[in-house]
């Protein structure tokens, strides 16, 4: 068994690395962003070895690079594997809700995704709107549809490759602001499941995952260019 100061090393440690790894998402944290362990020690008042600890750790999930006699810069975003993940996640989706479909949409779904979309329109509405606010409602909504369809093991796969996906995700919705547009596509796939129009169900979620690509396709050539691997 460890000192104690070994075991309160590994509580810091773990606790910045949470805090981090939620700027780096929430990209407080920008992408290319040089983050020092010098300075994260002074800001949280503790020793550089809780911080180095941390930094190896968000290193192995590839939120950070470490760059030798350089230092240490938040991973910049993939576009390539963002790209591939939208894909597939249309795919996936498409064949979810067919499954729902074939299953019917069951009562306590529907309550769920209606209960939802109330609270995405709350969201919006509340003075304390946010990206990140958003986001947590909009990923239940989807999060349902996996549940109902028996794909909720998928879900977590997804969400592990939130290095890349969802700090785009985020920078989708911090740019274009686009939550009323988001939210009315919401209900869309929620109405087309009702209806179990397939056709309808298939342009909706393809529109609706691939929506962030076109909104955010000048921007991403341009002015936001320095985020992305070149």
């Amino acid at each position: 068994m460890g000192s104690l100061q070994d075991q309160m090393n590994g509580w810091v440690g773990s606790d910045i690395y949470d805090k981090l790894k939620e700027d780096i998402i929430s990209l407080k944290l920008k992408p290319g962003q040089m983050i020092s362990e010098n300075s994260v020690a002074g800001e949280y008042g503790v020793s550089r070895t809780p911080i180095k600890n941390a930094f190896l750790r968000l290193k192995g999930e590839k939120y950070i690079e470490i760059i030798p006699q350089k230092g240490s810069y938040v991973t910049l975003l993939d576009m390539n594997f963002i790209k591939d993940i939208i894909y597939m996640r249309a795919v996936l989706e498409y064949d979810m809700h067919c499954s729902i479909v074939k299953q019917d949409l069951t009562e306590s779904v529907c309550q769920i995704l209606e209960e939802n979309l109330a609270r995405q329109s709350e969201v919006i509405h509340s003075a304390r709107l946010s990206p990140t606010t958003f986001y947590e409602v909009d990923s239940l909504f989807h999060l349902a549809l996996f549940k109902a369809a028996g794909r909720e093991r998928m879900w977590d796969i997804i969400q592990d490759c939130q290095v890349y996906y969802a700090r785009f995700r985020l920078l989708d919705t911090l740019l274009t602001q686009r939550y009323e547009e988001l939210y009315s596509e919401h209900v869309e796939i929620f109405n087309a499941l009702k209806s179990k129009d397939l056709p309808k169900i298939k342009s909706n979620v393809f529109d609706h995952l691939h929506g962030n690509l076109k909104a955010l396709s000048n921007k991403i050539e341009n002015e936001y260019r320095e985020y992305f691997l070149k």
